[in-house]
């Protein structure tokens, strides 16, 4: 065997070692995430009420100090979401149910965050919108996963999903959402020095949109999203 059809058949194995995998976890994630992020934008919450469980993304574009940094990166693009999210259906823990549900479990939830934003002193709900994406149940946690982890949006950690449990908790340390946005209802407001944390934590995640994820698998699957923003 000459030494010019050695390098071919190595050529030929390094090619077939990529053999492209529709089905690859990272492929359906890529897929969902473009499948959100070709989604028009509404505002907060849809003038509609409609039924589905799924993802959504938040979108932020007002004059708040803190993110005026990722208002001029995204430039009016909704590009880049402050938070992403899920909904899931009733029941979802007692397993797969393949009947879509009936009940508005997206809507919903984009209904509540609309609360949550209405009640601080320093936001203003005309300065969302949000994109959602009905999806069946057992594509809704990948699909929040992938958006998060290429992403990396400023709000998802800093407690803006979480629910009051228990009826009206004012004791204990503030989120730092409600520290940095404090009035919303049932909650502790923080201090300046938590409010601080909740601005770095913000700041801390609008550097890291300017460098790609340290994974060379997730720096993948956002550069192949990207294309589609």
């Amino acid at each position: 065997m000459s030494k010019q059809q050695s390098l071919i058949d190595i050529d030929a194995q390094a090619i077939s070692s990529e053999m492209f995998d529709p089905l690859s976890t990272t492929n359906v994630g890529v897929t969902l995430a473009v499948g959100l992020l070709e989604q028009p934008l509404y505002s907060l919450p849809p003038e509609e009420r409609f039924s589905g469980a799924g993802v959504y993304a938040l979108y932020y574009s007002g004059s708040h100090p803190s993110y005026q940094r990722l208002v001029s990166l995204d430039n009016q693009r909704s590009k880049f979401p402050v938070y992403i999210g899920k909904a899931v259906r009733e029941n979802a823990k007692q397993g797969f149910n393949p009947t879509p549900t009936k009940q508005a479990r997206l809507y919903s939830r984009l209904k509540d965050h609309a609360g949550s934003i209405t009640q601080v002193n320093n936001l203003s709900l005309d300065d969302f919108h949000c994109r959602f994406l009905p999806l069946e149940d057992r594509h809704i946690v990948l699909a929040e996963s992938v958006l998060i982890t290429t992403f990396r949006p400023a709000w998802n950690g800093m407690g803006f999903g979480s629910k009051v449990v228990g009826g009206r908790r004012m004791e204990g340390r503030a989120s730092l959402w409600d520290a940095l946005h404090p009035g919303r209802g049932g909650r502790p407001a923080g201090d300046d020095e938590r409010a601080m944390e909740g601005d770095n934590k913000v700041q801390a995640s609008i550097d890291m949109l300017a460098e790609p994820p340290a994974d060379p698998v997730v720096a993948a699957m956002l550069k192949k999203i990207m294309r589609f923003v």
